[in-house]
């Protein structure tokens, strides 16, 4: 019995381990707040609102993330397993807007990860300025989070036995609480200097207000984005073009809550690409993807390489962009009448 009982408690570190260091207290509770992509040089909106824009098209661009495949867990109500896999979705809309002197965006994302279920809606506008080789772009972004928290999806340290029975826990916080939800507004800022075809770079602050619930026992922890990447046209052979990026995003809540993210992709034509990336201690990616006329569409797979490994048959990603130009109509020609000498355009 007791070496049953010390197996599921490692099986129950594992999980709080997975669901991103998710800590809770009667004070607050604190987990992974901004989900994370491996196509992260497509997804740029979602963590700088300066990007809005600034490829000169009108876009809209879908993510589907499920994260940790093959994960499972036990259902603290049924005692039956059922998956643990983070599912995340995201949608994002922009264009330029030229007498706005910059763009618009928007951005709609769901993350469903073990008892929380959250979505976040978020409207950008990115002020342009064009200098002598590319564009500097300043965006500023309003955020409304809506946090829905299940806490009949935890499982008290009482819960757990040697006849892997889920019975009633005596823990009076899962006993006095049921589901619990709540909205919160916050705002980010965002700079974007860009040079078309060649290099990108930017910084970005989500959650500036760091917002705070009551009744999720929540606060909003403020993330930091720095991002580059860069497009070089290899010169023997110039259907071929070899595209490095990097994002690193940290919070400042604790030493080890930075990530760091890169990737290089090889693109032939512009009709294909593919390439491999990495999120430093936690995975290895690879990436693919094509163009078909005004879509895209893209594809990545992640391998764990932390302990997730053991559990885990890996991440996938799928993306698909569709983007058109958009083309202010010529103005038609001014027709003034003149009884003398007919009409002068």
């Amino acid at each position: 019995m007791y070496k049953r009982l010390i197996k599921r408690f490692d099986k129950v570190l594992l999980l709080l381990s997975v669901f991103a260091t998710m800590t809770f207290s009667v004070d607050k509770s604190y987990a992974q707040q901004e989900p994370h992509f491996t196509q992260y040089m497509f997804n740029r909106l979602s963590y700088n609102p300066a990007y809005a824009g600034s490829n000169g098209a009108m876009c809209l661009t879908g993510f589907y993330r499920n994260q940790w495949m093959g994960l499972t867990r036990q259902n603290p109500r049924t005692g039956e397993s059922e998956s643990a896999a983070v599912q995340t979705m995201n949608a994002t809309f922009d264009m330029p807007v030229k007498f706005l002197h910059g763009g618009i965006g928007a951005t709609l994302i769901t993350d469903q990860l073990g008892p929380w279920d959250n979505t976040y809606i978020k409207a950008d506008y990115a002020y342009r300025l064009q200098l002598p080789k590319g564009s500097l772009s300043f965006g500023l972004e309003a955020q409304l989070f809506l946090g829905q928290f299940d806490m009949r999806n935890l499982v008290g340290g009482d819960d757990i036995n040697d006849q892997d029975v889920i019975g009633s826990s005596s823990d009076p916080l899962l006993q006095a609480l049921d589901e619990r939800s709540d909205a919160m507004f916050d705002l980010a800022f965002g700079a974007y200097y860009l040079i078309p075809g060649k290099f990108y770079a930017g910084f970005s602050a989500s959650k500036l207000l760091e917002t705070k619930s009551e009744t999720l026992n929540w606060r909003n922890n403020r993330y930091y984005y720095f991002t580059a990447g860069y497009e070089w046209v290899i010169p023997t052979y110039p259907s071929l073009k070899v595209m490095p990026s990097a994002l690193f995003k940290h919070d400042f809540a604790s030493s080890d809550s930075w990530q760091l993210y890169g990737s290089v992709l090889v693109e032939y034509e512009n009709k294909v690409w593919g390439g491999i990336g990495a999120r430093v201690n936690d995975a290895v990616s690879i990436l693919g993807g094509f163009n078909i006329s005004s879509f895209k569409i893209g594809i990545a797979y992640d391998i764990s390489t932390s302990r997730l490994s053991t559990v885990s048959k890996g991440s996938i990603e799928l993306m698909l962009r569709y983007c058109f130009k958009v083309e202010n109509p010529p103005k038609p020609n001014t027709i003034y009448g003149n009884t003398r000498h007919g009409g002068i355009r």
